[in-house]
Protein backbone atom coordinates (compact mmCIF):
# COMPACT_ATOMS: atom_id res chain seq x y z
CA UNK A 1 0.00 0.00 0.00
CA UNK A 2 1.37 3.27 -1.21
CA UNK A 3 0.56 6.36 0.26
CA UNK A 4 0.66 9.24 -1.95
CA UNK A 5 0.60 12.59 -0.43
CA UNK A 6 -0.68 15.87 -1.60
CA UNK A 7 -1.88 17.36 1.37
CA UNK A 8 1.79 18.25 2.65
CA UNK A 9 1.95 20.37 -0.24
CA UNK A 10 -1.47 22.14 -0.23
CA UNK A 11 -0.16 22.92 3.49
CA UNK A 12 3.43 24.44 2.10
CA UNK A 13 0.97 26.51 -0.61
CA UNK A 14 -1.77 27.98 1.89
CA UNK A 15 1.01 28.65 4.59
CA UNK A 16 -0.13 31.83 5.75
CA UNK A 17 -2.22 32.59 3.08
CA UNK A 18 -5.75 31.74 5.15
CA UNK A 19 -6.46 35.12 5.21
CA UNK A 20 -6.97 36.05 1.33
CA UNK A 21 -10.26 36.72 0.03
CA UNK A 22 -12.28 33.40 -1.24
CA UNK A 23 -11.73 33.82 -4.74
CA UNK A 24 -7.95 34.45 -4.15
CA UNK A 25 -7.91 30.96 -2.31
CA UNK A 26 -9.48 29.60 -5.33
CA UNK A 27 -6.98 30.94 -7.43
CA UNK A 28 -4.15 29.40 -5.18
CA UNK A 29 -5.27 26.17 -4.78
CA UNK A 30 -5.82 26.03 -8.51
CA UNK A 31 -2.86 27.78 -9.87
CA UNK A 32 -0.14 26.57 -7.03
CA UNK A 33 -1.31 23.02 -5.78
CA UNK A 34 -3.69 20.99 -7.55
CA UNK A 35 -2.30 22.19 -10.87
CA UNK A 36 0.69 19.86 -10.16
CA UNK A 37 -1.15 16.91 -9.78
CA UNK A 38 -2.93 16.79 -13.08
CA UNK A 39 -4.58 13.42 -12.99
CA UNK A 40 -6.38 14.50 -9.32
CA UNK A 41 -6.94 17.78 -11.02
CA UNK A 42 -8.89 16.11 -13.70
CA UNK A 43 -11.08 13.66 -11.35
CA UNK A 44 -11.84 16.45 -9.00
CA UNK A 45 -13.13 18.77 -11.29
CA UNK A 46 -14.96 16.45 -13.62
CA UNK A 47 -16.27 15.28 -10.74
CA UNK A 48 -18.91 18.30 -11.21
CA UNK A 49 -18.53 19.26 -14.47
CA UNK A 50 -20.04 16.35 -15.78
CA UNK A 51 -22.55 16.44 -13.53
CA UNK A 52 -23.55 19.92 -15.17
CA UNK A 53 -21.92 21.86 -12.17
CA UNK A 54 -19.57 24.86 -12.40
CA UNK A 55 -16.48 23.55 -10.28
CA UNK A 56 -15.51 27.46 -9.16
CA UNK A 57 -18.83 27.98 -8.08
CA UNK A 58 -18.74 25.23 -5.96
CA UNK A 59 -15.10 25.85 -4.74
CA UNK A 60 -16.66 29.43 -3.73
CA UNK A 61 -19.92 28.32 -2.27
CA UNK A 62 -19.09 25.45 -0.42
CA UNK A 63 -15.11 25.13 0.52
CA UNK A 64 -12.58 28.19 0.69
CA UNK A 65 -15.29 30.39 2.41
CA UNK A 66 -14.91 27.51 5.61
CA UNK A 67 -11.07 26.69 4.71
CA UNK A 68 -10.10 29.04 7.27
CA UNK A 69 -12.48 27.74 10.09
CA UNK A 70 -12.06 24.54 9.65
CA UNK A 71 -8.43 24.59 8.99
CA UNK A 72 -7.02 23.00 12.05
CA UNK A 73 -9.86 20.17 12.09
CA UNK A 74 -8.18 19.59 8.18
CA UNK A 75 -4.65 18.94 10.00
CA UNK A 76 -6.28 17.09 12.87
CA UNK A 77 -7.61 14.72 10.07
CA UNK A 78 -4.69 14.01 7.97
CA UNK A 79 -2.50 13.38 11.07
CA UNK A 80 -5.10 10.64 12.05
CA UNK A 81 -6.19 9.40 9.13
CA UNK A 82 -2.06 8.56 8.19
CA UNK A 83 -1.79 6.43 11.87
CA UNK A 84 -5.86 4.68 10.91
CA UNK A 85 -4.87 3.40 7.21
CA UNK A 86 -1.86 1.90 8.74
CA UNK A 87 -3.36 0.31 11.53
CA UNK A 88 -6.56 -0.86 9.35
CA UNK A 89 -4.62 -2.37 6.28
CA UNK A 90 -3.06 -4.78 8.62
CA UNK A 91 -6.15 -6.43 9.95
CA UNK A 92 -7.36 -6.99 6.09
CA UNK A 93 -5.01 -10.22 6.16
CA UNK A 94 -6.39 -11.14 9.85
CA UNK A 95 -9.93 -10.84 8.84
CA UNK A 96 -10.20 -11.47 5.30
CA UNK A 97 -7.23 -13.64 4.43
CA UNK A 98 -5.90 -10.80 1.31
CA UNK A 99 -3.41 -8.74 0.65
CA UNK A 100 -4.14 -5.61 -1.09
CA UNK A 101 -2.09 -3.74 -3.39
CA UNK A 102 -3.67 0.03 -4.06
CA UNK A 103 -2.57 3.73 -3.77
CA UNK A 104 -3.91 5.63 -1.02
CA UNK A 105 -4.42 9.43 -1.87
CA UNK A 106 -4.69 12.36 0.61
CA UNK A 107 -5.35 15.55 -0.67
CA UNK A 108 -7.50 18.95 -0.28
CA UNK A 109 -10.18 19.08 -3.04
CA UNK A 110 -14.08 20.43 -3.69
CA UNK A 111 -15.48 18.80 -0.99
CA UNK A 112 -16.33 15.92 -3.90
CA UNK A 113 -16.27 13.11 -0.98
CA UNK A 114 -14.90 12.33 2.27
CA UNK A 115 -13.55 9.14 0.36
CA UNK A 116 -13.60 7.33 -2.73
CA UNK A 117 -12.24 4.46 -4.82
CA UNK A 118 -10.93 4.81 -8.30
CA UNK A 119 -7.55 4.49 -10.44
CA UNK A 120 -4.80 6.62 -9.79
CA UNK A 121 -1.13 6.35 -10.80
CA UNK A 122 -2.55 2.71 -13.39
CA UNK A 123 -3.36 1.37 -9.90
CA UNK A 124 -7.13 0.64 -7.70
CA UNK A 125 -6.68 3.75 -5.43
CA UNK A 126 -8.25 5.33 -2.11
CA UNK A 127 -8.83 9.00 -2.54
CA UNK A 128 -9.50 11.14 0.62
CA UNK A 129 -10.38 14.48 0.84
CA UNK A 130 -9.52 16.08 4.03
CA UNK A 131 -11.33 19.15 3.40
CA UNK A 132 -14.52 16.95 3.74
CA UNK A 133 -13.59 15.23 6.40
CA UNK A 134 -13.14 18.91 8.37
CA UNK A 135 -16.47 19.82 7.04
CA UNK A 136 -18.30 16.82 7.91
CA UNK A 137 -16.74 17.04 10.90
CA UNK A 138 -15.35 13.37 10.58
CA UNK A 139 -11.66 14.46 11.57
CA UNK A 140 -11.51 12.81 14.74
CA UNK A 141 -9.96 9.01 15.38
CA UNK A 142 -13.24 7.29 16.31
CA UNK A 143 -14.76 8.99 12.96
CA UNK A 144 -11.83 8.40 10.40
CA UNK A 145 -11.56 4.41 11.71
CA UNK A 146 -15.17 3.69 10.05
CA UNK A 147 -14.47 5.61 7.00
CA UNK A 148 -11.58 4.61 6.45
CA UNK A 149 -12.44 0.34 6.55
CA UNK A 150 -15.23 1.14 4.87
CA UNK A 151 -13.41 2.46 1.45
CA UNK A 152 -11.08 -0.44 2.30
CA UNK A 153 -13.94 -2.56 2.19
CA UNK A 154 -14.64 -1.08 -1.16
CA UNK A 155 -11.35 -2.13 -2.43
CA UNK A 156 -11.81 -5.65 -1.32
CA UNK A 157 -15.43 -6.47 -2.96
CA UNK A 158 -13.63 -5.06 -6.39
CA UNK A 159 -10.66 -6.89 -6.16
CA UNK A 160 -13.18 -10.44 -5.30
CA UNK A 161 -15.18 -9.79 -8.08
CA UNK A 162 -12.47 -8.35 -11.00
CA UNK A 163 -14.68 -5.00 -11.53
CA UNK A 164 -15.68 -1.76 -9.88
CA UNK A 165 -19.11 -1.14 -11.38
CA UNK A 166 -21.73 -2.49 -13.01
CA UNK A 167 -21.13 -5.46 -15.25
CA UNK A 168 -20.10 -4.51 -18.61
CA UNK A 169 -22.95 -6.31 -20.44
CA UNK A 170 -25.57 -4.67 -18.26
CA UNK A 171 -27.19 -1.71 -19.51
CA UNK A 172 -26.12 1.63 -17.66
CA UNK A 173 -29.70 2.57 -16.56
CA UNK A 174 -31.15 4.70 -13.46
CA UNK A 175 -32.81 1.80 -12.39
CA UNK A 176 -30.14 -0.69 -12.54
CA UNK A 177 -27.46 1.70 -11.03
CA UNK A 178 -29.71 2.32 -8.25
CA UNK A 179 -30.04 -1.39 -7.66
CA UNK A 180 -26.11 -1.63 -7.94
CA UNK A 181 -25.26 1.30 -5.30
CA UNK A 182 -27.31 -0.15 -2.57
CA UNK A 183 -25.73 -3.44 -3.00
CA UNK A 184 -22.19 -1.65 -3.16
CA UNK A 185 -22.35 0.61 -0.51
CA UNK A 186 -24.01 -2.00 1.51
CA UNK A 187 -21.39 -4.30 0.88
CA UNK A 188 -18.98 -1.86 2.26
CA UNK A 189 -20.60 -0.51 5.02
CA UNK A 190 -21.37 -3.69 6.60
CA UNK A 191 -18.30 -5.30 6.60
CA UNK A 192 -16.33 -2.36 7.74
CA UNK A 193 -17.70 -3.41 10.63
CA UNK A 194 -16.61 -6.75 10.61
CA UNK A 195 -13.08 -5.26 9.39
CA UNK A 196 -12.72 -3.57 12.85
CA UNK A 197 -14.63 -5.93 15.00
CA UNK A 198 -16.98 -3.25 16.29
CA UNK A 199 -20.23 -1.40 14.98
CA UNK A 200 -19.91 2.03 14.88
CA UNK A 201 -20.43 4.66 11.81
CA UNK A 202 -18.90 8.27 11.02
CA UNK A 203 -22.47 9.32 10.83
CA UNK A 204 -22.76 8.61 14.91
CA UNK A 205 -25.34 6.66 16.45
CA UNK A 206 -28.24 9.15 16.23
CA UNK A 207 -28.43 8.72 12.50
CA UNK A 208 -28.18 4.75 13.16
CA UNK A 209 -31.09 5.19 15.77
CA UNK A 210 -33.17 7.77 12.81
CA UNK A 211 -33.00 4.82 9.99
CA UNK A 212 -34.24 2.39 12.46
CA UNK A 213 -37.28 4.44 13.51
CA UNK A 214 -38.64 4.89 9.89
CA UNK A 215 -36.62 1.59 7.85
CA UNK A 216 -39.94 1.03 6.81
CA UNK A 217 -40.51 4.15 5.48
CA UNK A 218 -37.29 4.00 3.84
CA UNK A 219 -37.03 1.17 2.29
CA UNK A 220 -41.09 1.67 0.47
CA UNK A 221 -39.30 5.19 -0.83
CA UNK A 222 -36.43 3.23 -2.06
CA UNK A 223 -38.40 1.48 -4.23
CA UNK A 224 -40.12 4.11 -5.35
CA UNK A 225 -37.12 6.04 -6.09
CA UNK A 226 -36.00 2.91 -8.28
CA UNK A 227 -39.09 3.00 -10.26
CA UNK A 228 -38.38 6.57 -11.58
CA UNK A 229 -34.94 6.53 -11.74
CA UNK A 230 -33.90 8.95 -9.11
CA UNK A 231 -32.03 7.11 -5.89
CA UNK A 232 -29.49 9.97 -5.51
CA UNK A 233 -31.37 11.59 -2.51
CA UNK A 234 -30.24 8.20 -0.84
CA UNK A 235 -26.34 9.05 -1.29
CA UNK A 236 -24.50 12.25 -0.10
CA UNK A 237 -24.69 14.25 2.90
CA UNK A 238 -26.05 17.21 0.69
CA UNK A 239 -29.23 15.29 0.16
CA UNK A 240 -31.75 13.56 2.44
CA UNK A 241 -35.01 11.41 2.39
CA UNK A 242 -37.41 11.73 5.83
CA UNK A 243 -35.04 14.20 6.71
CA UNK A 244 -32.37 11.98 6.96
CA UNK A 245 -28.63 12.13 4.70
CA UNK A 246 -27.48 9.05 3.43
CA UNK A 247 -29.67 6.52 4.19
CA UNK A 248 -29.18 4.54 1.50
CA UNK A 249 -25.78 3.39 3.16
CA UNK A 250 -28.42 1.89 6.11
CA UNK A 251 -30.29 0.00 4.01
CA UNK A 252 -27.43 -1.58 1.91
CA UNK A 253 -25.69 -2.62 5.09
CA UNK A 254 -29.23 -3.92 6.32
CA UNK A 255 -29.78 -5.96 3.18
CA UNK A 256 -26.07 -7.43 3.13
CA UNK A 257 -26.62 -8.41 6.62
CA UNK A 258 -29.64 -10.21 5.60
CA UNK A 259 -27.33 -11.86 2.63
CA UNK A 260 -24.74 -12.43 4.73
CA UNK A 261 -26.55 -15.53 6.59
CA UNK A 262 -27.21 -16.83 2.91
CA UNK A 263 -23.99 -16.54 0.46
CA UNK A 264 -20.33 -17.06 2.12
CA UNK A 265 -18.45 -13.44 1.88
CA UNK A 266 -16.73 -14.69 -1.64
CA UNK A 267 -20.36 -15.59 -3.32
CA UNK A 268 -21.90 -12.54 -1.86
CA UNK A 269 -18.81 -10.64 -3.36
CA UNK A 270 -18.95 -12.18 -6.69
CA UNK A 271 -23.32 -12.08 -6.89
CA UNK A 272 -24.56 -12.18 -10.78
CA UNK A 273 -26.57 -8.98 -11.42
CA UNK A 274 -29.64 -10.36 -12.04
CA UNK A 275 -29.23 -12.27 -8.30
CA UNK A 276 -28.52 -8.89 -7.08
CA UNK A 277 -31.64 -7.33 -8.58
CA UNK A 278 -33.67 -10.16 -6.92
CA UNK A 279 -32.40 -9.66 -3.52
CA UNK A 280 -32.71 -5.71 -3.47
CA UNK A 281 -36.54 -6.08 -4.65
CA UNK A 282 -37.11 -9.08 -2.37
CA UNK A 283 -35.12 -7.17 0.95
CA UNK A 284 -37.05 -3.52 -0.16
CA UNK A 285 -40.63 -5.76 -0.43
CA UNK A 286 -40.46 -7.14 3.25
Amino acid sequence: MKIIDTFQEFRKVFCNKLDLSVNEKVELWDKKYISKYPELERKIKEDYELNGYNWQEIAKKHVFNNIEKNYKKMIQAYQNIVQIINKTSKKIFEVFNLNLELNVVLYCGLGNSAGWVDKYEGKRAILFGIEKIAELKWHTLEKLEPLVAHELCHVIHFELRGEDDLPKKIKKTKYNLGVWRIYEEGFAQFYQNKLLGKNIDSRGKKWIEQCNEKRRALKKLYREALEVGDTKNFFGDWFEVLGISDAGYFLGAELIKKLDQKYCFEDLARLNFEIIKKEVLAYLSE
